[in-house]
C-alpha cells in the first residue's frame, strides 16, 4: 500500500475547507467541545485524524479514528491536542496496529486534563515541541506502553521522520520501525500533575506495601512510560509502571534520543546528546515501578532535583528487580524524598545507581530523626524500611538479596539527618554500598548496612574509594549483626585523608566507623582503612563491638565475634579529643575501639603509619566487660606520641587493652585482656598518658611488648600493666635508650595477684634522681614480680625493698600495709621496687640487673688523636663560644649542670667501681630484702671517667682515677670579650 501525503501536500478533495466550515458551524451553534480541543490537521489528506463524540468507559469522549496505517503502525497529526478534565480521548486501535504515533503540528502546547486512552493493546507515542501538561485529574488508559516527548520528530530507521515542525517536506513514509527521537533547539517541558487514582484494569500487589491507590499517569504492568522533553516537571505528579519502567529525560540541545525495543520495554541511549536539560520532582511525586519483579526507573538529566518525593522499584515476587538509574550532572535530593529498591520477595532487589558528573546532595529531615532510627534498631534489632527518614533503601525482607547502592560522583554530601540502608530482615542477603567520589562528607546522617533480629541472612559490604572521606556531628557509617547472620566488611580507601570530627550536644552517638554484633552469635564484619592521613576529633571513634552500649545504656551484653580494624595510613594517624556532652549524658572520647560486652572475643586493632598521634584524651583501646576476651592492639610506626588529657584530666590519652573497665570496674569480669604490641623507633609519652594493659576482675591483664630505638616517659606518663586479682601482666622493653623524668612511671603492680613482671633490655636506662620516676613490680596482697633489667648504663634509679620504703615513709608495718596508693609513689626518688605490700618480706619479688658493662682487660678506650678540629677551633669565635656553649651532663649525680651551681650531696644509688677494683662486690650484687641477688655481669662494671691525661705517645686518654696532676687545662678565659646581656 502506497503511503501518500504522510507528510504531504492539500488534498484535492477540498476536504480541508469542508472541514474548517465545519468548524465554524460547531462554535457558532452547537457547543461541539471535543472537536474545539482536538483539532486534527490537513497533513495526513484524506488518511486525516477524525474524531467523533462518544462514551467510553462511562466516560464523555472523542473517539479518534481514521489516520494512515503504514504496517503495524498508525501514525495521526493534530493541530491542537487537549483533552478537558472529565473527558476523554480514545485511539481507535485496528487490526494488527502495534504502535500509534500522534503529533500536533500548532503552535500551542497540548493540556492533557482528562483521560487519554486507546481502544486496544497498541503502544502510543505522543510528541508535541511546545510542550505538554498533565493535570491533577490526567489519567492514562492504556494496555501498551506510552512516550510523551516534546522532541521534534520521531526518526525511522531509513533515517525518514515523522515531523511535527516539518510536516510539509517529508518524502513518502514507507518504513515504520522507529529508531529514536530528533530534538532541535529549544523543546517544550513535560509537566505533571496527575494524581488520578488506579484504573480498574490495575491489579492489587501481592504483599501489603505503603504506596497510595493515587497512581497518577499509569500503564499496564510490565509496560513503559516515558517522559523525554526539554524540562521535566513532576509538581505533586506521580507516574506508575508496576513491573515496567518508568524513563523521564530532559534534552538541551540537538540530537537524537535512539531507543529500541527489549523483552523489558523501550531502552534509551543519548550518546548523540550533548546538553541535558533540568528535572524536578517535588511536592510528593511517586514514580513507581514496584511488582512481582521490581522495574526499572531511568533519569538523565543536567540538574536533577527530587524534593519531598518518592521512587519505589520494590521487587514484590520471583523475579528480579531492575532498579533506579539517576544520571545527572548535579543530583540532590531532599525533603523526605526516598530511593527503595526494597525486595520482599525470592527475586533479588535492583541496584540504586546514582552518577553526578559535578555533585550528589542528600538532605533528611533532621537529625533527631536519624537518631531515632539508630536507638529504634539498636534496642530492637529492627527498623521500618519505609519510616520517611531513609533516603535510599536497598534491603530484603524475603529470600532474594538486596540491591546495591552504587554512587559515582565528585562530591557527594549527605547531611541533616539522612538515612540509608540494605539492612535484611529475612534470608536473602542485605544490599552493598560502593561510594566512588572525590569527597564524600556526612553531616548528622547515618548508613547501616545490617541484619535485622531473626533473619539469616548477611549484611550488605560498604565499600568507599574516595580521595577524602570527612564525617561530623554524630554521622554514623555501620555494619551491625543483630542475628545469627554476619554483618558486611566495611573497606575505605580514602587517597588523601579519613578525618572524623565533632560529635555535638544534639547526638545520642558518636560520629563514627562501626561494625558490632548484638543479640545473637552473627560475627561482626572488619573495617579496613587505607589512607594518606587520618584524624579523629570531637569524640569521634572507629568502633568493633560484641554487644552494644550506648552512653552508660547497657542495650545488649550479647553479640558473636567482634570484627577486626585495621588501618593503614602512609602519613600520619591522629587521635584527639573528647565530645561535647551527648544527649546520652555522658562524653565519649575520640579513638579506635574495640570493646567485648558478651562471652565473644573482642576484636583486635592494628595500625600501620609513620607517624601516630593520641593526645587530648583520645584513645586507643581493646576492652572486654565480661567473659569473653579482649582483642590485641599491634602499632607499627615511626614516631608514637601519646600525649596529655580531655577535660581537666578527666579522659587521659591512652593506649589501653583491658578487662572488666567500663564506666568504673567490674569485678566479676572473668576474660583476659589482650596483648599490647608496640613496634617504633621512638615512642613517647607524657604529660599523664597512659600505655596499659589491665585486668579488674579475675582475668588476666595481657602482656604490654614494645620494641623502639627510643622510649621517652615524662611528667607522669606511665607504662602500666596492672590486674586485681588474676595473673600479673608482663611488659616487655627493648630499646636503646629508656628515660623516664618528673613522675613517670613502669609498673606491673596488682592487687589480689602476683605482681607481673618487667623485662628491660636497653643500652641506656635514665631517669632523675629525685623526680620520683619509678619502676615496680608491686602487689598488694599477694608476692611481687619481677624486674629484670639487662641495661648497659642506668642513671638515676634506686633500688628499694619493703623494709626501706617503709622506713623512708616513717610507716610502722600496720601503716604500711594500710596504704591505698602505690608506697614508691610517695618517695620522692626515682625507685626500682618488688615489694608486696601486706605479705611482708617472705613475698617479696626480686630485682635483677644485668649490665654487659666493659672488660676491664681490653685496656682502655683509645680515641682519635685529635679530639677536636684544631682548624674550626682556631676559626670560631670565642667569645660566642664562650657565652653559648652548652655542657650537658648525662650521669649518676655528683655533677651539677652549671660550674656556678653547687654539688649535689646526693649520693649515687648505685656504688662504682675503680680500676683498683675497690665496691666491685657491691656492685655484683646487691642486698635486697636480705636476699642476695646476683649480677648477671660477664665483666666488671663500667667505670665514669673522672679525667683525662696524655700518655707517653701523646694521645688523650680518659681515665677513672684523679688525674688532676696530670692534666692539661686552659686557665684563660676570654676576658677580651663583652658581657652579655640577658
Amino acid at each position: 500500500m502506497g503511503f501518500h501525503n504522510l507528510n504531504g501536500r492539500r488534498s484535492r478533495n477540498g476536504n480541508e475547507n469542508i472541514f474548517a466550515l465545519f468548524l465554524t458551524v460547531c462554535f457558532g451553534l452547537f457547543p461541539c467541545r471535543a472537536i474545539a480541543q482536538i483539532i486534527p490537521d490537513s497533513t495526513l489528506g484524506s488518511e486525516s485524524s477524525r474524531t467523533v463524540p462518544d462514551t467510553i468507559n462511562n466516560l464523555p469522549s472523542d473517539r479518534i479514528s481514521g489516520g494512515a496505517v503504514r504496517g503495524s503502525s498508525l501514525f495521526h497529526s493534530f493541530r491542537e491536542f487537549n483533552i478537558n478534565e472529565g473527558q476523554g480521548a480514545y485511539f481507535e486501535n485496528p487490526q494488527g496496529i502495534s504502535n500509534i504515533f500522534t503529533r500536533v503540528t500548532g503552535d500551542n502546547r497540548s493540556n492533557i486534563l482528562g483521560t487519554l486512552g486507546v481502544l486496544g493493546n497498541s503502544n502510543l507515542f505522543l510528541i508535541n515541541p511546545k510542550g505538554i501538561v498533565f493535570g491533577q485529574n490526567a489519567r492514562l488508559d492504556v494496555r501498551g506502553s506510552f512516550v510523551s516527548s516534546t522532541a521534534d520528530s520521531i526518526v525511522f530507521n531509513n533515517g525518514l521522520e515523522f515531523s511535527s515542525t516539518n510536516p510539509q517536506t517529508a518524502p513518502l513514509l514507507t518504513v515504520n520501525i522507529p529508531v529514536g527521537l530528533r530534538f532541535r533547539e529549544n523543546p517544550g517541558a513535560i509537566v505533571n500533575r496527575s494524581t488520578a487514582t488506579a484504573p480498574v484494569n490495575l491489579p492489587p500487589f501481592p504483599v501489603p506495601i505503603p504506596i497510595p491507590n493515587n497512581v497518577g499517569l499509569a500503564v499496564d504492568p510490565s509496560q513503559t512510560l516515558a517522559l523525554i522533553g526539554g524540562e521535566i516537571q513532576l509538581a505533586g505528579g506521580n507516574l506508575t509502571a508496576n513491573n515496567g519502567q518508568i524513563l523521564l529525560g530532559s534534552v538541551a540541545s540537538p540530537g537524537i534520543v535512539n531507543f529500541a525495543p527489549t523483552p523489558q520495554g523501550l531502552t534509551l541511549n543519548y550518546n548523540n546528546i550533548a546538553n541535558f536539560g533540568n528535572i524536578q520532582i517535588s511536592g510528593g511525586s511517586l514514580l513507581n515501578t514496584s511488582g512481582s519483579g521490581g522495574g526499572k526507573v531511568d533519569i538523565r538529566g543536567e540538574n536533577v532535583t527530587i524534593s519531598g518525593s518518592r521512587i519505589y522499584a520494590l521487587t514484590l515476587g520471583n523475579t528480579d528487580g531492575r532498579g533506579i538509574d539517576i544520571n545527572a550532572r548535579n543530583l540532590r535530593i531532599e525533603g523526605s524524598s526516598q530511593l527503595s529498591t526494597f525486595t520482599l520477595g525470592s527475586g533479588d532487589g535492583g541496584n540504586i545507581n546514582l552518577r553526578a558528573a559535578d555533585s550528589i546532595e542528600m538532605s533528611g529531615l533532621g537529625i533527631e530523626g536519624y537518631q531515632e532510627v539508630v536507638i529504634k534498631y539498636l534496642v530492637s534489632g529492627t527498623t521500618d524500611p519505609f519510616d520517611p527518614q531513609f533516603v535510599f533503601f536497598n534491603g530484603t525482607a524475603g529470600a532474594g538479596n538486596g540491591g546495591s547502592a552504587n554512587f559515582d560522583t565528585q562530591r557527594l554530601l549527605m547531611r541533616d539527618g539522612v538515612v540509608g540502608s540494605g539492612i535484611t530482615f529475612g534470608d536473602g542477603n542485605g544490599g552493598n554500598l560502593n561510594i566512588r567520589a572525590n569527597t564524600f562528607e556526612m553531616t548528622g546522617s547515618g548508613i547501616n548496612n545490617a541484619t535485622a533480629k531473626d533473619s539469616s541472612g548477611a549484611g550488605g559490604r560498604i565499600d568507599l574509594n574516595v580521595q577524602r572521606l570527612i564525617m561530623r556531628d554524630g554521622s554514623l557509617l555501620g555494619s551491625t549483626s543483630y542475628s545469627t547472620g554476619p554483618s558486611g566488611n566495611i573497606t575505605v580507601n580514602a587517597v588523601e585523608s579519613v578525618e572524623l570530627s565533632n560529635s555535638g550536644p544534639r547526638t545520642v552517638v558518636s560520629t563514627g566507623i562501626s561494625t558490632l554484633s548484638i543479640g545473637s552469635n552473627g560475627r561482626a564484619g572488619d573495617i579496613t582503612v587505607d589512607t594518606k592521613r587520618l584524624s579523629l576529633s570531637g569524640g569521634s571513634a572507629f568502633t568493633l563491638g560484641t554487644g552494644v552500649l550506648v552512653g552508660r545504656f547497657l542495650f545488649s551484653q550479647s553479640g558473636g565475634p567482634a570484627g577486626n580494624l585495621t588501618v593503614r595510613a602512609s602519613e600520619s594517624v591522629e587521635i584527639a579529643g573528647i565530645s561535647q556532652l551527648l544527649l546520652s549524658g555522658i562524653q565519649n572520647a575520640s579513638g579506635f575501639t574495640s570493646g567485648a560486652l558478651s562471652s565473644s572475643r573482642g576484636g583486635n586493632i592494628r595500625v600501620d603509619t609513620p607517624r601516630l598521634t593520641v593526645r587530648d584524651g583520645g584513645i586507643i583501646s581493646t576492652s572486654s566487660l565480661g567473659a569473653g576476651n579482649g582483642g590485641d592492639i599491634t602499632l607499627n610506626a615511626d614516631r608514637i606520641d601519646v600525649i596529655g588529657s580531655g577535660n581537666n584530666g578527666l579522659f587521659v590519652s591512652a593506649i589501653d587493652a583491658s578487662v572488666g573497665k567500663v564506666f568504673g570496674t567490674n569485678p566479676n569480669a572473668t576474660a583476659n585482656a589482650g596483648e599490647l604490641n608496640i613496634n617504633t623507633r621512638q615512642l613517647n609519652v607524657r604529660d599523664g598518658a597512659t600505655v596499659t594493659v589491665q585486668a579488674t576482675g579475675t582475668g588476666r591483664a595481657g602482656n604490654i611488648n614494645i620494641v623502639a630505638d627510643s622510649i621517652a616517659l615524662d611528667t607522669k606518663g606511665r607504662i602500666d600493666g596492672s590486674t586485681a586479682s588474676g595473673a600479673g601482666a608482663n611488659l616487655n622493653l627493648q630499646s636503646q635508650n629508656i628515660q623516664l623524668r618528673r613522675g613517670s612511671r613502669i609498673t606491673t603492680d596488682a592487687g589480689a595477684a602476683s605482681g607481673g613482671n618487667i623485662n628491660i633490655n636497653s643500652d641506656t636506662l635514665v631517669a632523675i634522681g629525685r623526680e620520683n620516676s619509678d619502676i615496680t613490680a608491686n602487689a598488694r596482697s599477694a608476692s611481687g614480680g619481677r624486674v629484670n633489667i639487662n641495661v648497659s648504663n642506668v642513671f638515676g634509679f634506686r633500688p628499694r625493698t619493703r623494709e626501706q620504703v617503709r622506713d623512708s615513709l616513717g610507716l610502722t608495718d600496720a601503716q604500711f600495709a594500710a596504704l591505698q596508693v602505690d608506697p614508691t609513689s610517695l618517695l620522692p626518688t626515682s625507685d626500682i621496687a618488688a615489694i608486696s605490700q601486706n605479705a611482708g618480706p617472705a613475698l617479696q619479688g626480686t630485682v635483677t640487673f644485668s649490665t654487659s658493662g666493659v672488660n676491664p682487660a681490653g685496656g682502655l678506650v683509645e680515641l682519635p688523636q685529635n679530639v677536636v678540629d684544631p682548624e674550626g677551633l682556631i676559626a670560631a669565635n670565642p667569645c660566642v663560644q664562650g657565652a653559648q656553649s652548652e655542657f650537658t651532663v648525662t650521669g649518676k649525680g655528683g655533677v651539677p649542670p652549671s660550674p656556678n651551681d653547687a654539688l649535689s650531696s646526693e649520693s649515687a644509688p648505685f656504688p662504682w667501681v675503680d680500676v683498683e677494683g675497690t665496691g666491685s662486690e657491691a656492685a655484683g650484687r646487691e642486698e635486697l630484702r636480705g636476699e642476695k641477688v646476683e649480677a648477671q655481669n660477664s665483666t666488671a662494671a663500667v667505670v665514669p671517667a673522672r679525667g683525662w691525661m696524655r700518655n707517653d705517645r701523646g694521645e688523650l686518654m680518659l681515665v677513672g682515677y684523679n688525674a688532676a696532676g696530670n692534666l692539661e687545662r686552659n686557665p684563660r678565659g676570654n676576658s677580651g670579650c663583652l658581657p652579655s646581656f640577658k
